[in-house]
């Protein structure tokens, strides 16, 4: 899993915890749980819409996309980032692109 991923779940964890402690932990647990099932299963998720490239693929958890992209070869799952779903992913994924 990368840096920024454990960003992104703190930043989701810091906005929701304004409003609700409570909820804030449950939500950054449950996305990380939705990640660990990736390691077991990680052709659960479906691949991403937006992007061309099929290497990318996602699972949901309300409204979060975890994108990730399988290596077979190293039997590894990467997590590349988490983000709202009504943030547009295709200019976010540009904006991903040029950090890389």
């Amino acid at each position: 899993m990368s840096d920024e991923t454990h960003e992104d779940i703190s930043s989701i964890f810091e906005y929701i915890s304004r409003d609700s402690l409570k909820y804030a932990n449950e939500t950054a647990s449950n996305i990380y749980s939705c990640i660990d099932k990736l390691g077991v299963s990680p052709y659960l998720g479906r691949y991403v819409l937006e992007l061309e490239d099929k290497r990318y693929r996602e699972i949901i958890y309300k409204s979060y996309r975890i994108v990730y992209t399988i290596y077979q070869e190293l039997d590894m799952v990467y997590i590349h980032f988490v983000i709202h779903g009504k943030r547009n992913l295709k200019s976010f994924y540009k904006t991903y692109m040029s950090k890389k």
